[in-house]
């Protein structure tokens, strides 16, 4: 069996097969195609990105804006403001459609994880308690932006639901 892979096409395997040929000497051979299987990259262009990734992408995201904050004054700012409305309507316009629930639940707990970041690596709190306190406190003050961000990505969800029910029929 010869195997003979070409990087932009498909692999082809040639299969010597037994027969009245080997009789008279000569070999015969049969030639079987396989399609080359698609790379990371075009599924996600087609199916969309998993859900692991979709978290791990907007959790890189918001931390970057948690760190232009920490650099500024160490509070929610427009930093983290703007990479958590980016990541609100990233994540759900990207996900794969069985996984859309995972990039609406996501957006909430990136939020109080940018929250307790802030206060815990600010500098301004000396126990738990106080980090507590300013996570909450954080999270009421901040509330239309939570509010704007969950409002934004639930309303790319229903677009690809809707979407998605539109092409089955």
């Amino acid at each position: 069996m010869t195997t003979t892979t070409d990087p932009t096409g498909p692999t082809v395997s040639t299969v010597p097969v037994a027969g009245e040929a080997e009789a008279d000497g000569a070999e015969t051979s049969v030639a079987i195609v396989t399609p080359p299987t698609p790379g990371l990259w075009s599924r996600a262009r087609t199916d969309g990105v998993t859900g692991p990734a979709v978290v791990a992408l907007s959790l890189v995201l918001v931390a970057c804006g948690v760190a232009l904050d920490l650099r500024r004054d160490a509070t929610l700012g427009l930093g983290t403001g703007v990479a958590f409305v980016l990541a609100a309507l990233a994540g759900p316009a990207v996900v794969r459609f069985r996984s859309l629930v995972t990039a609406l639940v996501l957006q909430p707990l990136l939020f109080c994880g940018a929250a307790a970041a802030l206060a815990r690596l600010g500098g301004q709190n000396r126990g738990s308690r106080e980090v507590l306190l300013d996570v909450g406190t954080t999270l009421a003050l901040s509330a239309p932006l939570l509010f704007a961000g969950m409002s934004a990505a639930l309303v790319v969800a229903i677009v690809r639901v809707a979407r998605h029910l539109a092409a089955r029929r």
